[in-house]
């Protein structure tokens, strides 16, 4: 019969528990992302300035004209999650000048990641978004775009201006 050496017990022993230390961690990883996921991003919106005065982010233009914010904010998390909130989104002078509905365009490592359904956008400038849009497994600096009309190639406010 053979027995074991201290030394074979002792190998055994560590790499089940070097399996067992693992298994959990990578779980714990997998379901975190598919649940309920960080926040990567909550900041204040502003309104877009038009260029040169506006910048151009991530290749998408500012507004032709200037619009302003009483209050708004955007989050976004890691799973995709997107929640916008805005109150008088304007020209001011003009009200929405003929912008009925806004979507959001997330931004990730400088490149538009996802781009929200549109919603309306009330006569006063009100709008609400919650929608997921698909984001990359890393997001660095993270930047929120309101796209007017749905036109994820201009925007009319944004978060970090």
């Amino acid at each position: 019969m053979h027995r074991p050496t201290r030394t074979a017990t002792f190998v055994a022993g560590a790499v089940l528990g070097v399996t067992t230390l693992v298994a959990p961690a990578a779980s714990a990883s997998d379901s975190h992302s598919s649940s309920s996921g960080h926040t990567i991003l909550r900041a204040d919106l502003m309104g877009s300035m038009p260029s040169p005065a506006g910048p151009t982010i991530a290749g998408v233009l500012p507004g032709g004209l200037p619009w302003v914010v009483d209050e708004g904010f955007a989050r976004v998390r890691e799973d995709g999650r997107v929640r916008v909130r805005v109150e008088g989104l304007v020209i001011p002078g003009m009200g929405t000048n003929g912008i009925v509905s806004v979507s959001a365009t997330v931004v990730c490592n400088d490149m538009p990641a996802g781009t929200t359904g549109s919603v309306p956008l009330s006569a006063d400038g009100d709008a609400r978004i919650d929608d997921t849009v698909w984001l990359p497994d890393y997001c660095h600096m993270p930047v929120v775009l309101v796209n007017p009309n749905g036109n994820a190639a201009r925007y009319i406010a944004a978060t970090g201006l």
